[in-house]
């Protein structure tokens, strides 16, 4: 038996849609300009945005710009409150302890903190004592997060780093704000972050953004012992990239078209 799609309500769709460009435009937020990014009548566009605004998701300024309302800080809150991690994300993290053999994690923003959501041991998995569900901090030496940390709004990032020392782990973690911002220089060009005996002796993880429409909602890593680590580099970073374009694409469509 053919299972039915579910039905889903275009002008629902439309309204997280213009959300969603609200949230990641750069430029002028104006109606105009959101009726041409996202092909809408300028009339519909009008009416959902005035939706929006009556409904506290937006807010309009003197220059006829919108912005992001009060009850949208709500919602922030109440998603970075859920410490379990979405099921959707669980299988391809699953996938990615087996085809590695190695401790795969998920690592996500909550509250304010990185947060390790949950981790699955591969079949040749190294247990560090440090990393574990729920651990918070160090984000500066940890893979995952310098990851989420270098694809994050500045001022997110500053204001994270203001409460954070960069504590000394190991011999070669990073102390340095100069140097830190570097390294972010360089995960933002490469698209993934490592660290190698940064958070743990002995111990190398690499990480990779988990991005839906242009926002990243968490990333998948891998730790594993460093001479295993380096001697398989290429092919884990490989494997960790497709883990992470894998686990955003399977994440529920927030606007879609009404069949």
């Amino acid at each position: 038996m053919v299972r039915a799609e579910p039905t889903r309500i275009r002008s629902v769709a439309r309204a997280v849609g213009l959300l969603l460009w609200v949230a990641g435009e750069q430029g002028p937020r104006t109606a105009s300009n959101a009726s041409r990014a996202l092909g809408l009548p300028l009339a519909t566009t009008h009416h959902l945005l005035n939706t929006l605004v009556a409904a506290g998701m937006l807010a309009k300024d003197a220059k006829r710009e919108y912005h992001l309302g009060p009850k949208v800080g709500a919602l922030t809150d109440a998603f970075q409150r859920e410490v379990f991690p979405p099921d959707y994300l669980l299988a391809p993290l699953r996938h990615l302890a087996d085809a590695s053999g190695e401790t795969a994690h998920l690592t996500a923003w909550r509250h304010g903190e990185i947060v390790m959501l949950t981790s699955v041991d591969g079949t040749h998995a190294v247990r560090v004592a440090r990393l574990h569900s729920g651990l918070e901090g160090g984000a500066h030496a940890r893979a995952a997060g310098k990851m989420l940390l270098a694809v994050a709004a500045p001022q997110i990032r500053d204001a994270y780093l203001a409460t954070h020392p960069l504590e000394q782990l190991t011999e070669r973690t990073i102390r340095s704000r100069d140097e830190l911002d570097a390294e972010f220089a360089r995960i933002q060009e490469q698209g993934y972050a490592i660290d190698e005996e940064e958070f743990a002796p002995g111990v190398a993880c690499v990480a990779a953004p988990i991005v839906v429409d242009g926002f990243p909602i968490g990333a998948y890593g891998i730790s594993a012992p460093l001479g295993r680590f380096r001697d398989r580099r290429v092919w884990l970073i490989d494997t960790v990239l497709s883990a992470a374009s894998v686990g955003a694409s399977v994440v529920p469509a927030d606007a879609a078209d009404a069949a």
